[in-house]
């Protein structure tokens, strides 16, 4: 009965993930325009066979622009996953983001009608949208240094890589010169 439920609301999830979205359904607005993130309540579960873990249950913090935020706690208290839930990097099926909001304020939206900050809601925006996100507008530093890059490729290749995805138009000599800064 576990799994069977379990397997119902992977499904579930993942289907909010679809590809064509309208953009209407995850954009938001800021609750205050100087922070660059905004979690609130953020709920993150990993359905295994033996049950539902809630991993991160009600999570909220803001990050103002400009500042360094340290998060703290016991080790498996969900520091990690909270990160890798604003990256949207939460191994799914298994594991999605069930609840709550992460705004991002990009500066790419602009203004609403009533003067509001125009923020994406990463925990509805499509894999798809987050592409354009992830690595350009908002990065991460993983904390295991083994598996942060692969020893397959070079640190050079692995760090243009990320330029050639967001910048598709830039020269190869102007995106070296850049890794290399």
């Amino acid at each position: 009965a576990i799994i069977k439920y379990n397997i119902k609301q992977m499904k579930y999830y993942e289907a909010l993930k679809k590809k064509n979205v309208d953009p209407s359904v995850f954009k938001t607005t800021m609750k205050d325009e100087n922070n660059i993130i905004e979690i609130d309540n953020l709920q993150t579960n990993f359905f295994t066979d033996n049950g539902t873990v809630k991993s991160v249950n009600g999570v909220s913090f803001n990050i103002p622009k400009n500042k360094i935020v340290g998060v703290v706690g016991e080790s498996g208290c969900g520091k990690s996953v909270t990160s890798w839930s604003i990256m949207q990097l939460v191994q799914s099926p298994q594991g999605q983001i069930v609840g709550g909001e992460i705004r991002f304020n990009s500066d790419d939206l602009g203004y609403n009608e009533n003067g509001e900050k125009i923020a994406y809601n990463i925990a509805k925006m499509p894999t798809e949208q987050m592409f354009n996100v992830r690595g350009k507008d908002i990065t991460m530093i993983f904390q295991e240094p083994m598996t942060s890059l692969n020893p397959v490729f070079t640190i050079g290749y692995q760090l243009d890589e990320v330029m050639f995805i967001h910048y598709p138009e830039m020269p190869k000599e102007e995106v070296k010169k850049h890794s290399i800064d």
